[in-house]
């Protein structure tokens, strides 16, 4: 199955788009499912905020659940800065900027464009294949 299948999948399951990619990444990063997708359960949608994308919320927590640290380590904090930089700069070269209103150029937060996101089947189409982006990205930086 391809990325964007996987996210497709896990969106049909009910996973919102911060749960898709770290369910998707989960046997990668060594942590517990239950908590990992706890964690991120409320990053979804731009936090419904028109803040960053819940897809890239959830690279960047399997990033800092891959390569960050519990505790104070300069070493660790540089590889996993490096990851997230390498991360940011993939996604950047595909998407106009890392908030929902830029990728998808609506604001939900407005009706008029939330009803037309509906209406277009964003969340359906669009937003699952901007997650395998995501995965993609995500299986080349971590390996």
């Amino acid at each position: 199955m391809g990325s964007s299948e996987e996210v497709v999948s896990l969106y049909n399951q009910g996973y919102d788009c911060a749960q898709c990619i770290v369910k998707a990444m989960i046997d990668r990063i060594g942590c517990d499912e239950e908590t990992a997708m706890k964690a991120v359960s409320s990053m979804s949608m731009g936090l419904l905020e028109g803040s960053v994308c819940g897809g890239i919320l959830g690279a960047l927590a399997v990033i800092g659940l891959k390569y960050g640290s519990a505790s104070p380590d300069a070493s660790t904090a540089g590889v996993m800065i490096i990851k997230r930089a390498q991360f940011l700069m993939e996604f950047k070269k595909k998407y106009n900027g890392l908030t929902c209103p830029e990728i998808m150029g609506l604001d939900v937060r407005k009706d008029e464009d939330n009803l037309k996101a509906h209406k277009e089947k964003v969340y359906e189409h669009f937003c699952p294949n901007v997650g395998g982006d995501i995965l993609d990205i995500l299986h080349s930086i971590i390996g």
